[in-house]
Formats: structure tokens, sequence, C-alpha cells
């Protein structure tokens, strides 16, 4: 029998969830008028979501990625994304295995990752599932907001050239705290969509200047050795690292047997945008790519909207990623959802910690990819498919069925963990000794 978790409180109003409690009732958040409307995000809502947290650090930081692998960085893109996708659609079954074990888990949850590793591993590995998300999209909003700083002094550099690079990530931190105050992803669905079509807007932009960029035999492509190989392999697995919030925004959805499908979207929508800007931030600037590929553009009008663009995704994917850990730390602290005083405080404390976090190291992609070899490779690569096989191998629950799933799916899952554990690992080795290797950044407040 599947024991409940004790992370959510039983569900309240004085009726008991039966085995026929619909997984998302009819009328809530609707007025309990029991319409449809107001049930929870789309497939499209939550696709356009995904594919908009993800989107925007992948799109700038792949072309230098595909400098210290090569061109079998472009295979490893691809391969990358189907790891994740498949990933992603575990996760998704696994919610709907505890949902149909526990028909008390058929209501809208803060914490459904850390549920998931509580239902199929213990409470240890809930710990450290919480602990994994609050690092990895807490990393994530930082360079998020370091990279829009630095975008945003780009755009403004003729105009007002005397606010450096610390003063506009303040800027851009201030200027973002009134939007962490949305409660979840059903509250801010616009976002996703902003998020993803300014990526697009972004990228059309990028890619007609790196055309128009394009100056034969000047630019050669060097060899790296394996620290640089792995340091780029955690930079992909950032690019794709969005699973951290992937039950948060199933869970908000109206229909969360529909995620898959979700999934599956946003994945083919991400590729289509990482494929041309990293193949051709690549091929035009080689070696001379930098980190963030629109500092490498051409000073042209079409940069300067394209940057525009870009900056009006990486804000609106801050928010994103952002609130489920924010819903984690309001669950840690036992904050009822209706108390806006305690939540707001709660809130503003995480933005200061971003704040101080970015003025104490301003660059982002070592940290992206010891964020990318560690938390990410763990949420994103490992548990996943690790907590589907145990909740498959469980045994049912009274008067229920068990759980089947086919061979080829359980070898493909241990061969994700397999190469989430070695390639996290070694992308791990190569980002703190990156760090350690060379001059660390002086903290905005010393300069």
């Amino acid at each position: 029998m599947s024991k409940k978790s004790s992370l959510e409180p039983k569900m309240s109003g004085g009726s008991q969830a039966t085995e026929t409690t619909p997984l998302v009732p009819k009328g809530e958040g609707d007025g309990g008028n029991g319409s449809d409307k107001g049930t929870g995000l789309t497939v499209n809502q939550a696709a356009l979501l995904v594919a908009g947290e993800m989107a925007g650090s992948g799109v700038l930081a792949l072309p230098r990625a595909l400098v210290k692998t090569g061109w079998i960085g472009v295979p490893i893109i691809i391969l990358m994304a189907v790891m994740a996708a498949f990933s992603g659609k575990r996760l998704g079954d696994c919610w709907s295995i505890i949902e149909g074990r526990d028909p008390e888990m058929r209501s809208r949850k803060r914490n459904p990752y850390a549920i998931i590793a509580d239902q199929a591993l213990g409470k240890t590995w809930s710990a450290v599932v919480s602990l994994a998300i609050i690092v990895s999209l807490f990393g994530a909003a930082v360079v998020y907001l370091l990279l829009a700083a630095q975008i945003i002094e780009q755009v403004f550099m003729s105009l007002i050239p005397t606010v450096t690079f610390c003063a506009w990530y303040m800027i851009v931190a201030g200027a973002m705290t009134p939007l962490m105050l949305f409660g979840t992803p059903k509250d801010f669905s616009f976002t996703g969509v902003i998020a993803f079509f300014s990526t697009l807007v972004a990228c059309v932009l990028y890619f007609i200047q790196m055309m128009n960029d394009v100056r034969p035999f000047v630019f050669r492509w060097g060899i790296h050795g394996f620290q640089d190989f792995f340091l780029a392999f955690g930079t992909i697995m950032f690019a794709f690292g969005g699973a951290s919030t992937f039950p948060t925004i199933q869970n908000d959805m109206a229909d969360k047997s529909m995620f898959s499908k979700s999934v599956h979207y946003s994945f083919l929508a991400i590729l289509a945008l990482y494929l041309p800007i990293a193949i051709a931030g690549y091929g035009v600037y080689g070696e001379s790519v930098g980190s963030n590929v629109a500092m490498s553009l051409s000073a042209t009008p079409l940069t300067l909207v394209g940057n525009i663009f870009m900056a009006i995704h990486l804000v609106s994917a801050f928010i994103i990623i952002i609130n489920p850990v924010c819903q984690e730390m309001e669950e840690l602290y036992n904050i009822p959802r209706d108390s806006v005083g305690y939540r707001t405080l709660v809130r503003l404390s995480i933005m200061a910690a971003i704040m101080f976090i970015g003025e104490s190291i301003p660059r982002f992609y070592t940290i992206l990819a010891l964020v990318g070899g560690t938390t990410v490779a763990l949420l994103t690569f490992v548990l996943p498919s690790y907590c589907y096989l145990n909740l498959v191998n469980q045994p049912p629950r009274e008067g229920q069925q068990a759980v089947e799933t086919q061979g080829w799916i359980k070898l493909v899952c241990w061969e994700i963990i397999v190469m989430g554990v070695v390639g996290g690992a070694a992308a791990t080795f190569s980002a703190v000794s990156a760090i350690f290797s060379t001059a660390q950044a002086t903290p905005c407040y010393f300069k």
C-alpha cells in the first residue's frame, strides 16, 4: 500500500477524496460554479511556459559551447534534447501514478517534485530534491538577470554610457521584484507567451545579422581538451535543464495527463531555436564567439532590436523559473496560500539574495556550467527516470492494478541515469577547475 505524503496537508472543506475524485476538480478557480473556465493551464499554455523558461540561456550560450566541443556538439545538443524530453515525460508519468494511487493528491500542490521523490524514494530524497530545486533555479535566476543586465547595458551603451553593468543588474532586479509576487504559474501564464515569442523574434534577427556578418576564411576552429569539452557539456545540460519546473507547471494544468504533449511541443520549439543560432554562431564567428553570442554580433539596428527582445525574454523567463523556488520556501516555512504578507516577505528576501549573489559574482558562464553539471543533471537526467522506475516497481494498492511499462523504456531510463551521472560528474569537475584556475571577477561592491 502506498504511503501518503506528509509534505502536503490533507484536503480541506469537510469532503474526503475518493477513487472517483477527478484529477482536477471542477470549479477550482472558477468560484465553484462547475465551469471549465479558469481550471488551469491548457496544453499550449504549458508548452509555452516550458519553452519560454528554457530557451534564452541556451540561445546565448550554445555557440560558445560548440567552440569547446567542435561540430560533435551538434548531435550532442540533439541527444540532450531527446533525453530531457524523455525525462520530462517520465516526471509527468510519475505524477499520474501518484494521483492514481492516492486520490488526495488530485489537487494542486506547491511542491510536486518533492512529493514525487517522497513517494518514490523516501523523505531524505524529498529533502534533497527540494534543496536541489532551490539551488538550481536560484542559480538560473541569477544567470538570467546577469544576462539581461549585460544585454540592456549594450542596448543603452550609446545613450547612457556612465551606467555600469553592476548598476544595470540592480535596476533589472528591482524592476522584477513586483512580478515575483504572482502566486503560481497559472497566475502568470501570459509570461510564457511573452518569453517564447520574444525569443523567437530575437533569434530570427540574430540569425539574419549572423548571415550579414559572414566573412570567408577569417576565423579558424581550434582543438580543445577534456576540461573545455565537459565545461561545454555542462552548459548544454543547463540549456535543457527545465525539469525542476515541470511538475509545478503540470500541477497547474486543467488536464495533467496531457503534460507529455506539452513537453513534446516545447522541446521541438526549443530545438528549432537552438540549432540555427548555435550552428550559425559557431560557423560565422568561430573561436572568437563570446560566451554571450549577442555580444559578438555587429552593432546594427537588427542587433539592437534583437537584444531588446532577448532582454524581454530573459526577464519574463526569470519570473517562471523563480516561482518554484518561492513556493518551495513558502512550503518550508509552512506559509498559508492566502497569507499575502508573509508570502511577500519570503519573496522579497529571495530577491535580496539574488541581488547579493549577482553583485558578488558578476559573470555567468562557469556558474552556468557548474549548475548544469550538478543540480540540473540530478533533477533533469537522473531523478526523473529513477523515480519512475521505483514507482513502477512498488506494489499496487489494494484493488488497483500494477503499473506496467515496456522493457525498452526501462532500458532507456537506466541509460539516461548513467549518462546523467557520468556526464554531470565530468562537467562539475571541469566547471570547478575552471573557476579556480581563472581570475575571479571582482564583486561589484568593491569596485
